[in-house]
C-alpha cells in the first residue's frame, strides 16, 4: 500500500489505519489499535496469511482502547481482524489462549493468528491463572501473543493504585516499556516477534503518558526488522507451538522447557535487536543512571531542567545512562557492563523497586560492585516515593 495521504493529496484521520508510510498523528491507544493491521500487511508481505484476535476488558489508562480496535477493525480492508471484548479479563485471556491453539489445527484457514489481550493491571491479578496457564501453553510460531497491560499507577479507574512488572515476571511473560507513541507500535511489533521466537506471550507495559499521548509518528512496513535468535534442544532448532495438554506429568516438561529454553530465547531477543542500551557512556563515569519507558524520558528532562540536556554534558559530568525497553528478562551481562568504575547506580523506576532488585542480583557475586540506590539511599532513607 502507497503513502495514502501523499496519494489523494490530503490527509485524513483515517490515515492512522490505513497508510502504510509517511507520518500520521494518532494517541498511544491508538497505535495499539493498529498494531494488529500492521502486523498482518507485513506478514502478508513475508507470504504469510495470518489473522489477528482481539480480547480483553477496559479500563483506564486502555480506556477507549476497545472503541479504537472497533474503528480499526473497520478499516481492515479485508484483513481478519477480529475483536471480541471478554466478559472479564480471564475469559479474554483464555479466548486469546484459544486463538494458539486454534491455529495448531490442520482444519485452521490461516497460517498463524496473533492474539492481543488488554486489560489493566487488576485485571493481570484477575485474570492470572488464565494468564499463566497460557503461558505454559505457549504459543503458534506464527501466531503469537501479546497482553497490553495499563498501569494505573494513580488509581485513576481502580480501587487501588498498581504496577504490573513484578506480576508479569512472575508469570513468566517479558515486558516490553514503550516510552512514547512511535515507540508503542514499535515495540509492539517487537513483542509480537518477541513471542513467535520465544513461544512466550509478551507483555507491553503501557502507562498513561503513553496511553493517553498523542504524536506525529513515523509509518514503514519495514521499520522494524527483527533478529531471530535461535536455540537448538537436543540437537534440533527449537520451534514454538502451542500445547493443550496442560496435566502433570506433562506440565513440569512444559515448566523445563519454559526456564531453560523460551526465557533464554527472549533474553536472546532483547540483546540482539539492541532493546536495552548503554545510552550515554563516559570512560570515566562515576555514577549510572538507569530507568525504562517513559521513565526514562522523565530522567532526560530531569537532567535538562539541571543543566544537562546533551550527551556530551552528561558525559562531561561523568554520568553514565542505561535506556532499558526491555526490563524483563534483562542481561545480567549488560548490567555488568554497565556497571564498570561506577561508584553509585541510581536505579529511577515508576512504582516497585523491580529493577533496582534485577540490578542487585546481577551484581551481588561481582568483587567490586556498585552503590545501589533508588527508592532508599544507601543508608536505608526514602529518595524516591513510589
Amino acid at each position: 500500500m502507497t503513502d495514502i495521504a501523499s496519494a489523494r493529496g490530503g490527509y485524513r484521520l483515517s490515515d492512522r489505519y490505513t497508510a502504510d508510510d509517511g507520518r500520521v498523528f494518532l494517541s498511544g491507544v491508538q497505535a495499539l489499535a493498529r498494531l494488529p493491521l500492521e502486523q498482518m500487511r507485513v506478514d502478508r508481505l513475508n507470504g504469510l496469511e495470518t489473522a489477528a484476535f482481539v480480547s480483553g476488558y477496559p479500563g483506564s489508562p486502555l480506556a477507549g482502547f476497545d472503541k479504537e480496535a472497533d474503528a480499526a477493525g473497520r478499516l481492515a480492508g479485508g484483513l481478519p481482524y477480529t475483536h471480541t471484548p471478554g466478559l472479564n479479563e480471564e475469559l479474554a485471556a483464555t479466548a486469546v489462549m484459544g486463538s494458539q491453539l486454534a491455529a495448531e489445527r490442520s482444519d485452521c484457514r490461516y497460517a498463524g493468528i496473533t492474539g492481543y489481550w488488554y486489560g489493566k493491571t487488576p485485571g493481570v491479578d484477575r485474570a492470572s491463572d488464565a494468564l499463566r496457564h497460557a503461558s505454559f501453553a505457549g504459543v503458534h510460531r506464527h501466531g503469537g501473543a501479546v497482553a497490553f497491560v495499563g498501569d494505573d499507577a494513580a488509581a485513576k479507574s481502580s480501587t487501588l493504585p498498581s504496577s504490573s512488572d513484578a506480576a508479569l515476571i512472575g508469570l513468566h511473560i517479558p515486558i516490553l516499556t514503550p516510552g512514547d507513541v512511535q515507540d508503542a507500535l514499535d515495540l509492539g511489533r517487537h513483542a509480537v516477534a518477541l513471542s513467535r521466537a520465544s513461544g512466550l506471550w509478551a507483555g507491553l507495559k503501557i502507562v498513561a503518558p503513553v496511553a493517553d499521548g498523542t504524536g506525529t509518528i513515523s509509518l514503514g512496513l519495514d521499520r522494524v526488522q527483527p533478529i531471530i535468535p535461535h536455540l537448538e534442544v537436543d540437537g534440533r532448532p527449537f520451534v514454538p507451538h502451542a500445547d493443550g495438554e496442560l496435566l502433570t506429568p506433562h506440565s513440569l516438561q512444559l515448566e523445563r522447557e519454559l526456564f531453560s529454553v523460551r526465557l533464554e530465547l527472549a533474553r536472546m531477543y532483547g540483546i540482539e535487536n539492541h532493546l536495552n542500551v548503554i545510552a550515554v557512556d563516559p570512560s570515566d563515569a562515576w555514577i549510572g543512571l538507569a530507568a525504562c519507558g517513559h521513565t526514562y524520558h522523565e530522567l532526560r528532562q530531569a537532567l535538562t531542567v539541571l543543566g544537562l540536556a546533551t550527551d556530551n554534558q552528561i558525559a562531561a559530568a561523568g554520568i553514565r545512562l542505561l535506556q532499558l525497553r526491555m526490563p524483563s528478562p534483562i542481561d545480567p551481562a549488560l548490567v555488568r557492563l554497565f556497571a564498570v568504575g561506577l561508584t553509585e547506580i541510581f536505579v529511577v523506576e515508576d512504582k516497585n523497586p523491580t529493577l533496582e532488585m534485577t540490578f542487585r542480583d546481577a551484581l551481588y557475586s561481582g568483587p567490586d560492585r556498585p552503590v545501589i540506590t533508588g527508592k532508599r539511599d544507601d543508608a536505608g532513607r526514602t529518595l524516591l516515593q513510589s
